[in-house]
């Protein structure tokens, strides 16, 4: 039997982890194993964790690193690159998995693979339920809040937008060897947008419409839902440009990181393509087709109809 791990980071969880286990112990199928690791936390969740990995020592275990990491991000990468198992799946500490979870996205997983190779990096991602912290529901899609097109499954429009959110991710072995040759992780915006753009550049990506599991808002979310259409999301846009400045240089780190990780496997013209998107100021020319591009992709893709 394949080994399926579920990989669960944790920072002061202590208030909503105990829902995210026992989500995970009531899946519909018991083919799984739940890896833990904690950052340092001071509250209670490494008591929570380890009485969990008492109660169910066959299905829970916690892993130990010897660095503190600060950030989701590296955490993940580091988890990523300790396990073993043929497929991965990415757990948050305040969520709540439907009980279908894991046994559908296994199976798309499997399904990747034999239509294209076991070899083949394999992405599977899914919608979530946007709810509050008593788990009552905002939006029943984060995809169409927040104007995502998963269709688009190419790298170059990827780069622009993330449309996987990690939490609702799984990944096959091949994708976890791929991804973890990142040079530069720390030029990283997120673990999930670098597997995203490996998967959809090298791989194969695919999209579950629906949600499965319900994702969380409350004051400490590390991320978090954003409706994109509202005038309060606009507006601080405009007023506060610095964050939007930061993130689009973010963008262009995570660019050249790819570049570098990747540079054999590429062709010239996607070196070029990366180059000129990674630069500081990238040219006019440049940025102009590269939009109308984007444009043109979400076009073909239906997102137009669908909005």
């Amino acid at each position: 039997m394949n080994k399926i791990e579920i990989l669960l980071a944790t920072y002061n969880g202590e208030k909503y982890l105990p829902e995210q286990i026992d989500s995970i112990i009531n899946q519909d199928t018991d083919d799984w194993h739940l890896t833990i690791s904690d950052d340092g936390s001071s509250d209670a969740t490494v008591q929570i964790i380890d009485d969990y990995c008492r109660r169910y020592p066959q299905k829970i275990a916690r892993a130990f690193s010897k660095t503190r990491f600060g950030n989701a991000r590296d955490h993940f990468f580091w988890l990523m690159r300790q396990c073993d198992a043929d497929y991965m799946l990415f757990s948050d500490q305040d969520d709540v998995w439907h009980s279908d979870k894991v046994r559908l996205f296994v199976q798309a997983l499997r399904d990747g693979e034999r239509e294209n190779g076991r070899e083949t990096p394999v992405l599977v991602f899914s919608d979530l339920n946007v709810v509050d912290q008593n788990l009552n529901i905002m939006y029943p899609s984060l995809t169409r809040l927040q104007r995502q097109s998963p269709e688009v499954q190419d790298y170059r429009y990827l780069l622009y937008q993330n449309t996987v959110t990690g939490c609702a991710s799984g990944i096959n072995r091949s994708l976890a060897q791929l991804a973890g040759r990142c040079v530069h992780s720390d030029q990283t915006v997120m673990h999930d947008w670098w597997l995203a753009l490996a998967a959809a550049r090298f791989g194969k990506m695919i999209y579950l419409d629906q949600s499965t599991i319900d994702y969380r808002q409350h004051g400490d979310n590390s991320v978090g839902a954003k409706d994109v259409r509202s005038m309060a999301y606009l507006f601080q846009k405009i007023v506060h440009p610095t964050p939007l400045r930061r993130q689009i240089m973010e963008k262009k780190r995570q660019a050249s990181a790819f570049a570098q990780s990747y540079a054999a496997e590429l062709t010239q013209e996607e070196r070029d393509f990366l180059m000129s998107y990674a630069k500081k100021r990238s040219p006019w020319a440049f940025k102009f087709s590269y939009l109308k591009w984007i444009n043109s992709a979400v076009r073909k893709a239906g997102f137009l109809a669908r909005w």
